[in-house]
């Protein structure tokens, strides 16, 4: 089942806190990280994939972006790929999270095709994450 906001509403929405954009084909995956960054004070939009996500984010304009590389599926990779030629989108730092280590890697010899900012594999310590997107955050 497809979990989505409208395009620009992240779900509990304050002004000032930067927003995180999370696609994943698992809610239970997108559940834990929008009460996780919730927790730590960011505006948070979940979707799975479908075909109006790339839209989403571009209306969305999130400051983050943590993308699911779901193995055996193409959806991820063509939705990064998309997301890195368009301009309106390319400057948004991606972090990758796969449980394919081959995936991630592929991803980072790439990065000229596909942009991503940092790589983490899954199952992954949550303390790495909020640090990766706080370093994400920096960059902007």
């Amino acid at each position: 089942m497809s979990h989505t906001i409208p395009m620009g509403a992240p779900e509990h929405a304050q002004r000032g806190r930067p927003h995180i954009f999370v696609v994943n084909g698992a809610p239970d995956f997108f559940n834990l990280m929008r009460e996780l960054l919730q927790d730590e004070a960011y505006n948070v939009t979940t979707t799975n994939y479908v075909p109006a996500t790339f839209q989403q984010i571009g209306g969305a304009a999130p400051d983050v972006l943590i993308l699911d590389l779901a193995v055996g599926q193409r959806a991820g990779w063509d939705l990064l790929a998309a997301l890195h030629a368009d301009a309106a989108t390319a400057g948004i730092p991606v972090i990758l999270v796969s449980t394919d280590r081959r995936h991630l890697a592929l991803a980072t010899a790439l990065a000229d095709r596909y942009g991503p900012t940092a790589v983490l594999q899954k199952p992954f310590d949550l303390d790495e994450m909020l640090a990766l997107v706080a370093a994400a955050l920096d960059k902007r």
